[in-house]
């Protein structure tokens, strides 16, 4: 028996050995995702739905109508003709290119998702059925630059609403405006991106508009600005806060100091239209922020965090149009780029990134196409929206996600990644205007 046993170990052995070589050696599956709309339609009423995944449902050119519906219903034709007014109204980004149809789902998404009080969803699910102040300051950018001023300043105007009389803003806030729908940490990086909101939407609105909207905003304005300067410690750099990974952290991210320093530049360009006359405390604190910013980060490359933390998709806000182009930021655009890229061409966030590697979220995708298109690179940046055109859903939105198997993922339409396409594409067609550097900064 003992000698059976010994014959069968031998025999067995080799054998459990080429198994292991053959699994190791055969191909494994990537990361496969659940799409969880394939887009969204305001039903009568203006609730707010989602169309399922694999519905093979259609829109009626130009609108967000399902062709299914009664045309024959007086208030669907209404709902027909008020899109393709809107529409008309502002312009669509690559008009005449193959990205028209994605620039004007992505309008008419965006506008699905704003409520009448001009709040932002995320997204129409779960979760992201929230307002971020990261994607709603992006919206109204877009809305601003695609003609749509009143969308744009509602949208902030919201925002005024539930402004922090601290200028600490909320990671998120619930739709009807009553506070946050959780305890998630602060976001310092929100300041920034409200701040620069409202300079770019008072350049681009009509100027009634624009001035009716500072009007509104310049006590969040003030708060905001005040809030970032508040956070800079004895280096000159801002503690450290959740950013846009929307994760707790121990250090301190580019995703927190570069939007830090863009609102503080923001605030300083917006310092004569709400009429403060003397802003030293602004300008000395974003020249000593911008400075720490070349000292700790630039030496590495602009890591998540100095000096090994990574590339990271946040050094797109060094670039136009929110700061001024510089060769450093150029170079390592163009490197994140490279590093950030997985297999099916798209980009995760950064190096730091564990979770599914080889799935390609849009927005970090789209932050690096905006920021090649202020660079100058524009056969990259058409690179990059091409990707983002040819894996929109069955319906045309712009998804969170792209999974290894090259399929649209997660929730659909993601209004950050709307609104940063809508900005690529004014960028590559005429420019966008850029955030100045403070006086005497790097």
């Amino acid at each position: 028996m003992r000698s059976s046993r010994r014959l069968g170990w031998r025999i067995g052995l080799p054998a459990v050995i080429l198994v292991i070589a053959a699994l190791s050696m055969a191909p494994t599956r990537g990361t496969v995702l659940q799409l969880r709309a394939d887009g969204v339609v305001v039903e009568p009423g203006g609730v707010v739905a989602t169309v399922p995944a694999d519905s093979g449902a259609a829109f009626i050119p130009g609108t967000s109508v399902l062709s299914s519906a009664n045309r024959d219903d007086p208030a669907v034709a209404a709902r027909i003709d008020d899109d393709r007014d809107w529409l008309a109204d502002g312009v669509v980004p690559g008009h005449g290119t193959r990205y028209h149809a994605m620039a004007e789902r992505a309008l008419l998404d965006l506008r699905a998702l704003t409520g009448p009080t001009g709040a932002l969803m995320a997204a129409p699910v779960t979760a992201w059925k929230h307002v971020w102040p990261r994607d709603a300051s992006f919206a109204a950018a877009a809305y601003a630059v695609t003609g749509h001023d009143r969308e744009a300043a509602d949208v902030l105007g919201f925002l005024a609403d539930v402004a922090p009389w601290d200028g600490e803003w909320e990671a998120r806030y619930l739709a009807d405006g009553s506070g946050p729908p959780d305890d998630r940490p602060k976001q310092l990086d929100s300041a920034g991106w409200v701040l620069w909101a409202v300079w770019l939407v008072s350049r681009e609105v009509e100027p009634d508009v624009a001035a009716e909207m500072l009007e509104e905003l310049r006590p969040a304005v003030i708060a905001s600005a005040n809030a970032i300067v508040r956070s800079l410690g004895d280096d000159d750099l801002p503690a450290p806060s959740s950013d846009y990974w929307e994760k707790d952290e121990s250090d301190l991210t580019l995703g927190v100091a570069a939007p830090a320093s863009l609102g503080l530049r923001a605030a300083l360009a917006l310092a004569p239209l709400i009429d403060v006359e003397d802003p030293f405390v602004w300008t000395n604190a974003a020249r000593r922020l911008d400075h720490a910013i070349e000292r700790e980060f630039a030496p590495h490359g602009y890591p998540r965090t100095p000096p090994d933390g990574g590339a990271d998709a946040a050094v797109t806000f060094l670039a136009p149009p929110f700061a001024p182009a510089t060769a450093p930021v150029t170079d390592a655009v163009r490197a994140t780029e490279i590093a950030l890229r997985v297999p099916n061409g798209g980009h995760r966030p950064g190096e730091a990134w564990r979770k599914d590697v080889d799935v390609a979220w849009t927005p970090e995708t789209a932050l690096l196409a905006l920021a090649m298109a202020g660079n100058g690179d524009h056969t990259d940046a058409h690179r990059l929206v091409t990707f983002l055109d040819t894996y929109r859903t069955p319906l045309g939105s712009l998804p969170e996600k792209v999974d290894a198997e090259a399929a649209p993922a997660s929730v659909a339409p993601l209004a950050w990644t709307s609104s940063l396409v809508l900005l690529t594409l004014t960028e590559l067609e005429h420019g966008l205007p850029v955030v100045p550097r403070a006086p005497d900064s790097p």
